[in-house]
Parts: C-alpha cells; sequence; structure tokens
C-alpha cells in the first residue's frame, strides 16, 4: 500500500532540522509568501461566462431534457436540448451558452414551431424571444460538432476519449471550471440549477452509457443504444455527466438515517469487477461518518454510483467518476478519491456556491470532511495528522475567496480552497471551543441550505446566530486577505515574552492562542499592540515555551520587537 500521509510524515521528520522547506509545493512551515500571485486578465469569454447579465437573470430554468449521439470513432457529439423555463422579468432577448466548437443547426419555439433568430459571440448564443415576466415557454435547440478534449481531467476539463486495454472505447467527461456549455447548450451559470433534467445517451452497441440519478428506460435500434437516465433533484449544471465504456454493473446498497435504503449501482470495467467489489466496501463506512456529522445523504431517489473512469476523479452528483485504480492511498486504508468526491454529495452537489467565487464551500468542506472521517475511525491523532498533512500544501498567493462574475478557478492558483478551506473551519472549530455548537452550525448549514445556492456570507451569518458573536473579523482575514495571522514575539535576557500580530487588520483582536509555560497552560489574545508574558525555568534551565499552533491557521516567528 502506498501511504501518502506516512510518506509525508517522514518527510517531515527528515527535515527537521531545517527552518522552512519548500519542495514541489510542500511547506512545512506556515508561510505568508512576500509577492501575491497575479490575477490573469479574463477573456471575453470568461467574462460572458461569469457575468449574470440582464439576458440570463431574466429567466430561470426547470428542467432540462438533453438526447445525445455519442459518436466514439470520430469523437462528435450530435443532439437535441429542450430547455423548460419561466421569464422572471419581461424581456426581448435571453443567453444561453454553447463552445463555438458546436453548431446550432436550429433553434425554435417549442410551442410555435418558430424558428428564433440567434448571434453567437463566443460560448454565449443570444436568443430573440420577446417573454412576458410568468410566461413559460420552452426551447428546442439541435447541434452538433467535436466537444473541447480535456488537457488534464478534470483540473484541465473537457471530454476525455480513450480505450481500455481491450481497446473498448472508454470516454468521459469534467467541465466544473470550463462549464456544461463545452458540451451541450444551456444557461451555463452556476446561479441557476434546473429542478430536475433527463438524460438520453445513444451509443453504438454493446457500449454501455451512465448518466447522473436513476436508469428510467434501455433501448435498441439498429446496433445503437439509447440509455435514459432522470435526475429527479436539483443539479448544477457542472455536475451533469456521461460515461462510455464496456461497462458491468456491480450493485450494493447501505442502510442509512431513518431506516431508508441507498440503491447502489457501480459501473466498473469487467477485468476490474472481483477487486471492485472488495475495494468499494469502503464506501459504507464512509457514507456512515458523513451522514452522523452532515444529515441524511442527499440523494436516496437518485441512488449512488461510482463509475470507473478515464481519469482520476470528479463528485458528479450521484455518479461519481472513480479513476484511482483501486488503491488505498491516505490515512488507515482509503482511497482519497472515494472518500474526498462523496464528500462532495454533501458540499458541492447538495450546498452550492452561487459564483466559483465562494467554491471554498466545496472543495474546502469536502476536504475538511476526509479529516472528519479520520477522527471517527482513529481519534483526535487521526485527525491532527490529516490535518498538519493538508497543511502543507498552502501557499496563501490568492485570497480563498475569488473574483466573482467570472468563472475563475485554477487548479493551481486556486488550490488553497482546499486545503485552507479546511483548516478555516479547523480554526473555527477551535476558536468556537464548543463542539456541541460546532457541530449544530455544520449540520444546520447542510440541512438549511440542502438543494440550494450560497456563498460566503450565508455562512458567516449562521455562525453569528449561533455563536451570539460577530465573526466578521475572524472570516474577513482567512477568506478576503490571502497572508495568515503573524504572531511575532520576542524573549528578553529575563524570560519577559512580548507578542502581537503584525500583519492583521486593526479589528482582529479575538483570535486567542494557547501556550504552556512550564507547568502553566496560558491562552493569549494578541492584538496589534504589544503584551508581555513571564516565562517559567523548564528543568534544563532554559526559558519554557511549547505554542499549540496545531489549534489554528497562524505564523509564530521570534523576531525583534
Amino acid at each position: 500500500m502506498k501511504n501518502i500521509l506516512l510518506l509525508f510524515l517522514s518527510l517531515i521528520l527528515l527535515l527537521s532540522c531545517l527552518t522552512s522547506c519548500s519542495l514541489l509545493g510542500i511547506h512545512l512551515k506556515v508561510k505568508n509568501p512576500p509577492n501575491a500571485g497575479v490575477l490573469p486578465e479574463f477573456s471575453q469569454e470568461t467574462i460572458l461566462l461569469g457575468e449574470m447579465t440582464k439576458y440570463r437573470s431574466c429567466f430561470d430554468v426547470q428542467f432540462y431534457d438533453l438526447r445525445l449521439n455519442i459518436d466514439p470513432k470520430n469523437q462528435y457529439l450530435e443532439g437535441k436540448v429542450e430547455i423548460h423555463a419561466t421569464a422572471v422579468t419581461d424581456f426581448d432577448t435571453l443567453q444561453i451558452d454553447l463552445h463555438p466548437n458546436m453548431d446550432i443547426t436550429q433553434l425554435v419555439d417549442k410551442a410555435t414551431g418558430e424558428d428564433l433568430a440567434f448571434s453567437r459571440i463566443e460560448r454565449a448564443v443570444m436568443v430573440e424571444t420577446p417573454r412576458k415576466k410568468g410566461q413559460r415557454f420552452t426551447l428546442v435547440i439541435d447541434y452538433d460538432g467535436s466537444p473541447k478534449v480535456a488537457k488534464k481531467a478534470p483540473w484541465k476539463g473537457g471530454f476525455v476519449w480513450k480505450k481500455d486495454k481491450q481497446k473498448n472505447p472508454w470516454i468521459g467527461v469534467a467541465c466544473e471550471s470550463e462549464g456544461a456549455s463545452i458540451w451541450w447548450p444551456l444557461k451555463d451559470h452556476t446561479a441557476d440549477e434546473p429542478d430536475s433534467i433527463r438524460l438520453h445517451y445513444t451509443v453504438p452497441a454493446p457500449m454501455v452509457a451512465v448518466g447522473n440519478g436513476t436508469l428510467e428506460d434501455t433501448t435498441e435500434k439498429d446496433g445503437f443504444t439509447t440509455y435514459t437516465w432522470f435526475v429527479s433533484y436539483p443539479i448544477n449544471t457542472y455536475n451533469v455527466t456521461v460515461y462510455v465504456g464496456n461497462f458491468q454493473l456491480l450493485e450494493d446498497s447501505y442502510s442509512g438515517i431513518d431506516g431508508q435504503t441507498l440503491h447502489i449501482n457501480h459501473y466498473v470495467l469487467p477485468e476490474n469487477y472481483q477487486k471492485a467489489k472488495s475495494h468499494f466496501t469502503q464506501l459504507l463506512p464512509i457514507l456512515k461518518v458523513f451522514e452522523d456529522r452532515f444529515g441524511a445523504y442527499p440523494w436516496y431517489r437518485d441512488g449512488f454510483k461510482l463509475v470507473e473512469s478515464p481519469y482520476a476523479g470528479m463528485e458528479h452528483q450521484t455518479a461519481i467518476a472513480y479513476g484511482n485504480k483501486y488503491k488505498n492511498d491516505i490515512g488507515v486504508d482509503v482511497d482519497y478519491i472515494i472518500l474526498h468526491e462523496t464528500a462532495h454529495e454533501w458540499w458541492g452537489n447538495s450546498v452550492t456556491a452561487t459564483d466559483m467565487a465562494d467554491v471554498w464551500i466545496q472543495e474546502g468542506f469536502a476536504s475538511y470532511a476526509e479529516a472528519l472521517f479520520f477522527e471517527e475511525v482513529s481519534g483526535n491523532a487521526g485527525y491532527l495528522n490529516h490535518m498538519l498533512f493538508q497543511r502543507l500544501f498552502i501557499k496563501n498567493q490568492y485570497p480563498v475567496v475569488g473574483v466573482t462574475d467570472r468563472r475563475w478557478f485554477h487548479y493551481k492558483k486556486s488550490s488553497d480552497v482546499y486545503m485552507k478551506g479546511s483548516w478555516i473551519l479547523h480554526t473555527l472549530r477551535n476558536q468556537i471551543d464548543n463542539d456541541s455548537l460546532f457541530w449544530d452550525i455544520i449540520l444546520t448549514f447542510a440541512k438549511s441550505f440542502q438543494y440550494k445556492l450560497v456563498n460566503s456570507q450565508d455562512f458567516i451569518q449562521l455562525v453569528n446566530q449561533k455563536t451570539g458573536s460577530d465573526y466578521g473579523w475572524f472570516f474577513h482575514q482567512y477568506l478576503n486577505e490571502r497572508e495568515v495571522p503573524q504572531l511575532a514575539y520576542a524573549i528578553n535576557k529575563e524570560g519577559l515574552m512580548t507578542y502581537k500580530w503584525t500583519n492583521v487588520k486593526r479589528e482582529f483582536d479575538q483570535l486567542s492562542i494557547n501556550m504552556t509555560t512550564g507547568t502553566k497552560s496560558v491562552e493569549l489574545l494578541p492584538t496589534l499592540e504589544s503584551q508581555s508574558i513571564q516565562l517559567e525555568v523548564s528543568e534544563k534551565g532554559k526559558w519554557d515555551l511549547v505554542w499549540d499552533l496545531d489549534a489554528l491557521y497562524a505564523v509564530g516567528e521570534e523576531k525583534q520587537l
């Protein structure tokens, strides 16, 4: 077994004689880099995709019906989409989105059969279709083309066209950063989730096409098979997906909260069936821990499945992409992809950020869920070890909250939304210092915003409400400032230690730090003004000081004050 956690803990011990180390993005100490990261110049395509203009806010989509013919040989798609929507305001023109790789061959009003005039700017398709507030309407779009190919799925997304070891087609798609409009026409903005969706995927027999939700129907005609899948819950459109392969069904079940039974239907390559049958059993205790912490699995009607994919993984709702080669690679014999992506069924799929700027709500909460699993199976030591492991990869080059109205989620430049997001929750837990209250906040957040869209302020308001305190100072520093709090301290010859914050805002004066000196445990409340405390002498005749910096995300450095 390749145990990544032990590998990096060994690395820490090996390099412990050094004051700091940066290797392949690994940082042994909490650091504030001197230079901030540079934001890209956003293209017209990114702006049109990211902004919620009047052409998008004017209508709300309730339902999509997507029919897609997939040609593996030519890596080509031919499809038809029905967009069922309601006008939110009076308007003349609306915007849908489709990548320039894809051609629109017809766009009509379903009720009248009338062809609708449209123009295209990058991905934006501006459709002339005057509507009155409250009016229901359906657009029908025929399209075809060769979709964008992924450079490095799922991080640099797109379609993945590969073959398995038996030379059968093996296809998948991932588009969290790029948006679903790289492969089908829709209102491609995270702020509008359809209430449900039906997916009809036609592939050459005997290939199997897997989608989100439950399998409603399978029909065969002229050497092709159409698989119809139905999603009965709201779904963020980047989570809509398709897998094509020579799959074999692996069935299982899970007995969950309130006596509910979750039907599990994994799809794996036949040569890996027995391996998957054993390996995927670890899913059940993971579901149990997450249900205990976050409430019932959100999608009981639609089931759950891991689908063997030609790329590492992705949290597609109820149809998680699994491409980790059946290896346990973290902690106590756990497969990282199964653990992390399953957490997304709560964080990201059920509770979803309205704008990618707040994607830490998805990735940070899911990353923290990993540590909670280890806390359950290995106690506080397992929890803290995983938190320290995550801390190695925090960069502090960009604020955790990104740029609004831009679909910008760069897997390297935005990486702190994962590990730093997790450490924000860990630090908050220690500051609240009341686990019952902390877990009430997390569970309430999961349940109150189930199937809903949220932003950072929604979580901050809940924390303030539950604690009866204003945590604005906390979240501003950790979410909106790239640098983390830095505690500077100095010790004179008489053992008087002077300390203060050096790079925080004036209102940042409530973050407590625990320390031990001699036999005394002391809680300090640093401010921007210098304070002092007398240290005790250790048995070796030196001034005794031990910081508990593992309880919060901050830098501690001895320097002249």
